[in-house]
């Protein structure tokens, strides 16, 4: 089977750096916040707070992307505001809340019986496991700075996945929320933008390394093409597929420089295409292929109808062998996520919990930093 969607953007997942304020990673048994579910451990506290300090560190430097003498190694972060807030408080109640959702999530999901399967964790489990052992200095690394194995794969496992799993448990197929297909597809149709772009750049580089214009017979010949490419979708109803292969047989190409995607309407301000190729796309038409001009390059734009595609989507079971569909899961997790999070925001404040003061206080925010400068 082919899936011709995304994977779920929102819920990729990344490995960050972790730090303690001990000299060898908190050994187990030490706690900062838990509740009857879950607990989290001490070098997990730590985990979240170099989390939260980094994020810090982003948000000061892209504050100071104007200041041509801000240096973000330099600067003294405990002088620093982040969202009008001391960055020393906001890394605290950043990394707190942090701890707390992962706490919310892990009783959520016990009372959902939202369960991760063995395979699964010993993916991730290994996954993660490479990542902290990437090489001996980031093992040293870790370990002079406090943070077990054990924590890493705590901090960067449970919370995500739990996540991901209570979400399908409330939303997902036969969950408690699960969305009809009557309106995935409308949410798709009226919200969603699939479009192919095939480009060549009308410059070309000369013996002395400058920027000139392509010969005169070269920019005929792809004009010419490019005007086939589009009679092609237009009139003989061929698929964007077929016109790549015309490209690499006419350009003699191992591949055509394409490129395809389906996105809610609202994420294509955030590719990193230029604005006016941007406005292009919005403003073509439906099975509408165009050739056009934009910054010296010359592009064939097709929108394919939402419409049409959203009459593809399918949960992943109930797809045939080399059907192509468009994932269920993915559509609706775009049409729930500001209401799953807001869902999660209201059962964090409910949530009753406990806090281990002195194992907080010993590694804290100010000793971290302190260790990161030492460092």
């Amino acid at each position: 089977m082919k899936n011709i969607s995304k994977t779920l953007s929102a819920l990729a997942l990344a490995a960050v750096l972790a730090c303690s304020a001990a000299g060898c990673a908190v050994g187990p048994g030490k706690w900062s916040y838990k509740t009857a579910d879950a607990t989290i451990s001490a070098g997990s506290w730590i985990y979240r707070t170099y989390e939260s300090y980094s994020d810090a560190v982003s948000k000061i430097t892209e504050a100071n992307q104007d200041n041509p003498d801000f240096d973000s190694q330099l600067m003294d972060i405990t002088k620093e505001k982040v969202e009008d807030k001391n960055a020393v408080d906001w890394i605290f109640d950043d990394a707190k809340d942090k701890c707390i959702s992962l706490l919310t999530v892990e009783k959520l999901a016990k009372d959902k019986k939202a369960e991760l399967d063995a395979a699964t964790l010993e993916s991730a489990e290994s996954m993660y496991s490479q990542y902290y052992k990437y090489s001996d200095e980031s093992v040293a690394f870790y370990e002079k700075l406090g943070v077990s194995e054990e924590s890493f794969l705590e901090c960067n496992i449970r919370y995500n996945y739990l996540y991901q799993q209570l979400f399908n448990k409330l939303y997902g197929k036969d969950g408690e929320k699960e969305v009809s297909d009557a309106d995935v597809q409308k949410y798709y149709t009226e919200n969603y933008i699939s479009y192919y772009y095939l480009s060549y750049s009308l410059k070309t580089t000369d013996d002395d390394g400058n920027s000139v214009d392509i010969d005169a017979e070269t920019k005929e010949k792809v004009t010419a093409n490019f005007n086939k490419y589009r009679n092609m979708l237009n009139n003989d109803k061929k698929t964007t597929d077929d016109v790549d292969e015309a490209y690499k047989t006419d350009f003699e190409a191992e591949s055509a420089p394409s490129s395809s995607s389906a996105v809610p309407i609202e994420s294509l301000d955030e590719l990193t295409i230029s604005d006016d190729l941007k406005k292009a796309i919005k403003e073509s038409k439906e099975k509408q292929a165009t050739v056009t001009t934009i910054d010296d390059t010359l592009y064939l734009i097709y929108r394919n109808s939402a419409a049409e595609l959203a009459k593809t989507i399918k949960y992943q079971e109930d797809v045939d062998e080399d059907e192509s569909y468009i994932s269920k899961d993915n559509v609706v997790y775009v049409m729930k996520k500001d209401e799953y999070d807001k869902y999660l925001e209201e059962e964090k404040k409910k949530l009753k919990y406990e806090t281990n003061d002195s194992c907080i206080a010993k590694y804290s925010v100010e000793r971290l930093v302190k260790l990161l400068k030492e460092n």
